[in-house]
């Protein structure tokens, strides 16, 4: 099993669960955003036939879903005219909203 959209994932989540630190500018106290979101990237797997793209992605959504995210947008990335994967972005509420 390919482990880098796990990794992905993985390193999305802990870069969007990282604080934002803004200036003191005595405005008042920070706002909470409404949601986050994360960006994973899928690879195609085209020339593997046990392994297609579409499980693939079945699997970043369930393991995305276990994790409280839920799929926002996807978009399929070519290079050279040659598909190469899947930019897919899952949302879920900010934490600061619990």
């Amino acid at each position: 099993m390919n482990r880098l959209p796990i990794a992905l994932l993985a390193i999305g989540l802990l870069l969007t669960a990282a604080p934002s630190r803004a200036a003191d500018d005595g405005a008042g106290p920070e706002q909470c955003p409404a949601t986050e979101a994360t960006t994973v990237f899928v690879a195609d797997a085209t020339l593997r036939r046990h392994d297609g793209s579409a499980s693939r992605i079945t699997q970043a959504h369930r393991e995305a879903e276990a994790k409280g995210w839920q799929f926002e947008d996807l978009a399929v990335y070519t290079e050279n005219g040659d598909l190469q994967g899947f930019f897919i972005t899952y949302t879920r509420p900010h934490p600061c909203n619990g």
